[in-house]
């Protein structure tokens, strides 16, 4: 099967997604869970096909709102990955308003709570509904982002939510600031230690917090990964969470490559300029080829006149500003380059390899923003065993 395909397209292969799982398994102690984070269309993978390939190996997923819950949960159209609905444990690591309780409740979505006043809201819908709602319970150890600070007040608030007829606290959790940077360690085993002495003292009070969790992505890169549940992210998909990670204990592969179409190869004389504002002027005749993919596409808009792509196994500067739905790039040292062969924008392609943690930094971004800025007009290319198995076009 050839990818179909418009534009431009995200070639993922799961059989490296599969492989980062097991690599990550097999660095944790027998018996530890782990929860993919699948927020954000999985970091730009698509959540629903990477979900359905790894349900086996995983206990959870984690989204960041309700709705990224609901997509899981739906049965759609599509190829043999996409369209079953995901039946795993769903967790909501985030806010939810009360507007979703409804549909979360009815999906078996569970929820973060850190606010009395919003367990008591969902608490009034899991009644209505007729049905419990589950839920974990987040603790502000040092991130101050959301979670109830580890005071004698929370423990005394957390009491009173375990206490809610139709409300049922299944764990707790909390988040690392600081745990994929070297001089982080200090501030990482003070939050660890905030953390244990909470969840200790929910207990000696009586309150069951049910399961804890509070490894995230770099956390398993450093060993912090004494718990039952630890949240795989950016290591899941082959990436890792900064350049100060020791690579050497987890062996990861990127999964993810940015592939689009060459539209137009031309000739530029010199003195003529590229695109808008007219950034870039040859100095020399050149040849330059415009691609199909943009800003809009994710393309960082910031790395005209300075990023590069790869041509026919050759990087390619990128020339003039890059358009919403356009690109170009000097290919005048590419012998062989027409219009429809692929250039790579990052990953791997035919052997070349362009690093997202560089094109990143040359953006001025890092490699999960770019991940997450890949928009769904690009058509994702699933790969297994080096063969495409599904395509799923968004539009």
């Amino acid at each position: 099967m050839d990818p179909k395909y418009d534009r431009l397209y995200a070639a993922v292969d799961l059989s490296r997604i599969r492989g980062n799982l097991k690599n990550i398994k097999s660095s944790l102690a027998k018996g530890t869970g782990i929860i993919a984070v699948l927020k954000a269309d999985a970091y730009g993978h698509g959540s629903r096909v990477v979900a359905n390939y790894i349900s086996d190996d995983i206990e959870m997923a984690g989204v960041a709102g309700v709705s990224e819950a609901l997509e899981l949960r739906k049965e759609m159209e599509g190829g043999k990955l996409y369209s079953p609905p995901f039946t795993k444990p769903i967790l909501v690591l985030g806010y939810s308003h009360p507007s979703m309780f409804e549909d979360a409740i009815a999906n078996d979505v569970t929820l973060t709570v850190f606010d009395e006043a919003n367990a008591k809201e969902l608490d009034k819908a899991a009644r209505k509904a007729g049905k419990p709602a589950e839920v974990h319970i987040a603790v502000d150890t040092g991130m101050h982002r959301i979670g109830f600070r580890p005071t004698d007040e929370s423990v005394e608030a957390i009491r009173r939510i375990s206490k809610l007829k139709n409300l049922r606290i299944k764990g707790i959790f909390s988040h690392f600031a600081r745990a994929d940077e070297t001089a982080g360690v200090s501030e990482t085993d003070e939050q660890e230690k905030l953390f244990r002495s909470f969840c200790d003292k929910l207990s000696r009070e009586g309150i069951d917090a049910g399961i804890r969790h509070i490894s995230n992505s770099a956390a398993i890169m450093t060993g912090r990964t004494d718990y039952p549940l630890v949240r795989a992210g950016i290591v899941l998909y082959g990436n890792y969470p900064s350049g100060e990670m020791n690579k050497d204990l987890i062996e990861l592969q990127p999964s993810l490559s940015v592939r689009a179409r060459i539209v137009n190869v031309a000739a530029l004389e010199k003195g003529e300029s590229v695109s808008y504002g007219h950034t870039f002027t040859a100095d020399k005749k050149m040849k330059i080829a415009t691609l199909a993919a943009g800003y809009a596409d994710g393309i960082f808009r910031s790395l005209s006149n300075k990023g590069e792509v790869v041509i026919s196994g050759k990087r390619c500067r990128i020339v003039g500003r890059i358009c919403m739905d356009q690109m170009m790039a000097d290919v005048t040292e590419v012998e062989n380059c027409s219009v429809g062969d692929e250039a790579l924008i990052f990953g791997e392609l035919d052997g070349a390899v362009l690093p997202i943690e560089e094109v990143a930094a040359k953006a001025g971004s890092f490699n999960y923003e770019l991940m997450c800025e890949i928009g769904r007009r690009m058509a994702r290319v699933y790969y297994e065993n080096g063969r495409p198995v599904e395509t799923v076009n968004y539009i």
